[in-house]
């Protein structure tokens, strides 16, 4: 089930591009015979106006298909016989703008989720009420229960969670170390060893969880959080370029790219976790999307924004011939990665690796 969600919740992202595509090319008066879901033969096509609207049997993308844009590359053709609502008719910046709109749609798509989750509410912090031991732990040990609130550690009161992590953040597996819990009122005093943390045996814990605080934010307050988030994951997005050509990091090309397949594994795990954490991935993807697709390379928008620059600086423009042959190499640069993807990810399900690596400590 969490499968279906997590392909549903990436064709949307997919239809939210496509629809920037669409909208703003009627409002810029271009004629889109045909916006599409997927690819191969349709499975059902309804027109709406003047545009066709088709579901297909691949759903591994989508299309708004413009008059005067042609082919796999979607390069414009050179023709003055298309009439007035074509693509290629209109000035550069109505072009610029129906290209951008997709990138865009992207965007506004996840300052908007990530606003919802806002004012929905989102950890801020935690209570020093123990809401979950960990079985196994020293916590489940010594007799730790669920409603306990930690009070003490080595002799150190504890009036937050952050004085908690603090006493111990630094211990290794083995350590002794002494707390105090309050239960009922009554105070009651626990020492004993730490034991290391499931699948990282170089981390000592107790084995509590907290109770987590949560805070909503309104309307206005939530969108400004959204923008700042956002804009903190498009600066990643550079962090991860780099990560693509420096090997001895764990964070290796086979790490920091993904295919379908393990986009959709990925987005299956954290559905299975929850509403708020499929809604912020869901985000996360969508300003990836947004991203990708602004890389100056055909078929790409940031390759039709590209040329559309360089038609601006030429003053006429660039042959339809030369956009051909830049797009065959971005098409096989795409291929690429993306065979390349493809092949990792089913390398991971072989042999059982992780799709999200951890960090080394």
């Amino acid at each position: 089930m969490t499968i279906l969600v997590a392909i549903l919740g990436l064709i949307l992202l997919i239809v939210i591009h496509e629809l920037g595509h669409m909208l703003v090319a009627k409002a810029m008066c271009v004629h889109v015979p045909e916006f599409g879901i997927g690819f191969g033969p349709a499975l059902c096509t309804k027109k709406i106006g003047k545009t066709v609207y088709s579901l297909r049997i691949i759903l591994l993308g989508g299309f708004a298909k413009m008059k005067g844009m042609e082919g796999v590359a979607s390069v414009e053709k050179e023709t003055g016989e298309m009439g007035d609502d074509s693509y290629p008719s209109k000035p550069p910046w109505r072009r610029a703008l129906i290209i951008f709109a997709g990138p865009f749609a992207n965007l506004l798509a996840a300052v908007l989720i990530f606003a919802a989750v806002f004012m929905y509410g989102v950890q801020t912090g935690a209570e020093t009420e123990i809401e979950q031991v960990v079985p196994g732990s020293l916590a489940a040990d010594v007799g730790l229960l669920p409603g306990d609130m930690i009070v003490e550690v080595e002799g150190a009161p504890v009036a937050r969670w952050e004085d908690f992590e603090g006493q111990v953040g630094g211990k290794r597996p083995g350590d002794e170390v002494a707390f105090a819990v309050q239960r009922g009122g009554e105070r009651l005093e626990f020492e004993g060893a730490l034991k290391p943390a499931p699948g990282a045996p170089e981390r000592a814990i107790i084995g509590v969880q907290p109770v987590p605080i949560y805070t909503s934010y309104g309307p206005i307050e939530a969108l400004r959080l959204g923008v700042e988030q956002s804009v903190q994951i498009i600066g990643l997005f550079g962090w991860f370029v780099g990560q693509l050509f420096t090997p001895d990091d764990p964070y290796t090309v086979s790490n920091s790219v993904s295919s379908p397949i393990g986009v959709v594994s990925i987005t299956s795990d954290v559905a299975s976790r929850g509403a708020i954490a499929f809604a912020q991935l869901l985000a996360f993807i969508s300003l990836n999307l947004a991203v990708f697709n602004l890389l100056p390379i055909l078929p790409l928008d940031g390759g039709h924004l590209f040329f559309i620059a360089a038609e601006k600086v030429l003053g006429r423009p660039v042959k339809a011939e030369t956009m051909g042959k830049f797009a065959a190499l971005g098409i096989a640069l795409v291929l690429t990665l993306f065979l390349f993807a493809t092949y990792t990810d089913l390398s991971k399900i072989i042999t059982g690796q992780p799709f999200i690596p951890e960090r080394r400590p």
